[in-house]
């Protein structure tokens, strides 16, 4: 592989150059090289990190998971391949049925798989506009949803400006805020509006849904004769310590998007959830319902079925347990002891935040941690700033006392000299 330094200076010359700027000017000029489990080296193989990014979640069940790599291998060696959407297959099947026996509620008995979560939220959209005859959404201000098709009109932050930089038509979404308030939805549903498209957790803070939330939605939504869509691209396939993370309120959407993780990190995956009513609607009423050249492929579905099987089993989610509880315990002794510096944020599975009690420290932490060994996710774009970590599922409770340890010793280096001094 070539050096580090060639690769960000090519990005800058002839690809994508603001994300080998972004990482140059953090001191963070990293390219990963050897993988493996929770935790990344880079090309030249002297530094290793602790992956608390994951991609989002792609991969959550650890980087090159052995049993996804040889269900990878296995599809390959069967003869199988990723171009045959014409015809009925297998896999296909297996991965839906498993989807159904994994579903938050039995209704949601139909799936459809694509390439990534983009492309679900963006074909669950279209199954809105279908069944109910309307062409407006609710989403939260903050959310994600995607860069691409109906996805991107419904992805309102002002930091991804995902509408506002390619001039997208804004017709289509509806933005409310903040995260939790029904009223604020109320006021804006109407018999204009197909779907409430919104993820179980706020996507800025991590914070989980407050209790009644997404039941309360799901009933508006159903009031006003819309659709609820629950986007756990990011939240599903056990990272809350559920299946989904929805289960947790027990909200019952119409339609659940999965994605990122379902991939096993190694090859795409990402499915639409939802009842057989909407499917037969949407699906058998149309000969080409909905065509993708390489959408529910053999070789994705095969990685997707050994991911579902995996996170379904009881060692995970009890490693998920241990991890929580680990992040509660670490977290919040080092809240009552570095008060000066962190405060406390939310847990819920391996969804983790922990306080920033000073504005310069936004900035500060993400290159403090990354010389510790630790890649954070990111930090909140809102308030209360807080930053986020989202390690592998199947990480050791362990690596929440490196990350632990890593803030104790960036909140004293900052004592003692401020935040250039980590």
């Amino acid at each position: 592989m070539r050096p580090s330094k060639d690769i960000f200076d090519a990005y800058e010359e002839r690809s994508w150059r603001s994300v080998a700027r972004r990482q140059r000017a953090l001191g963070m000029e990293f390219v990963a090289g050897r993988r493996e489990g929770s935790y990344i080296w880079d090309a030249e193989g002297r530094r290793r990190l602790l992956d608390c990014t994951t991609g989002g979640g792609v991969h959550a069940l650890g980087h090159r998971n052995p049993e996804v790599v040889a269900a990878l291998q296995g599809a390959l060696d069967r003869g199988l391949d990723g171009g045959m959407w014409m015809m009925p297959n297998e896999e296909h099947l297996g991965l839906q049925d498993a989807l159904a026996a994994s579903a938050p509620h039995a209704a949601l008995n139909r799936s459809v798989l694509t390439l990534a979560a983009s492309n679900s939220n963006d074909l669950a959209l279209l199954f809105a506009f279908r069944v109910t005859g309307r062409r407006k959404v609710l989403a939260y201000r903050h959310g994600y949803h995607g860069h691409a098709g109906f996805a991107a009109l419904v992805t309102g932050s002002a930091g991804e400006n995902v509408i506002g930089y390619y001039n997208l038509p804004d017709a289509t979404g509806r933005f409310f805020e903040p995260y939790g308030d029904l009223a604020a939805v109320e006021r804006l549903i109407d018999r204009d509006v197909a779907a409430i498209i919104v993820e179980p957790m706020d996507y800025e803070t991590f914070a989980p849904s407050p209790p009644g939330y997404l039941p309360g939605l799901a009933a508006l939504a159903h009031r006003h004769g819309a659709l609820l869509i629950m986007d756990e691209t990011r939240t599903g396939l056990m990272r809350s310590g559920r299946m989904w993370m929805c289960q947790h309120s027990g909200a019952e959407p119409d339609m659940l998007v999965c994605g990122k993780g379902l991939s096993g990190g190694l090859y795409p995956a990402s499915a639409v959830l939802t009842t057989a009513a909407i499917y037969d609607r949407c699906i058998n009423q149309h000969e080409l319902a909905y065509a993708s050249s390489m959408g529910g492929n053999e070789i994705s579905a095969a990685v997707g079925r050994k991911v579902i099987e995996i996170v379904r089993r009881p060692d995970l989610a009890a490693n998920v347990a241990a991890l929580e509880e680990r992040f509660k315990m670490r977290f919040g002794e080092l809240c009552r002891r570095r008060q000066d510096t962190f405060f406390p944020g939310t847990v819920q599975g391996a969804i983790a935040t922990i306080g920033l009690a000073t504005p310069a420290h936004r900035e500060a932490i993400a290159p403090a941690l990354f010389r510790r060994g630790i890649l954070m996710h990111s930090v909140s774009a809102i308030a209360p700033d807080g930053a986020k970590f989202f390690p592998p599922l199947t990480s050791a409770p362990a690596a929440v006392d490196e990350i632990a340890d890593a803030l104790d010793d960036i909140a004293r280096a900052w004592r003692a000299g401020g935040p250039g001094a980590a």
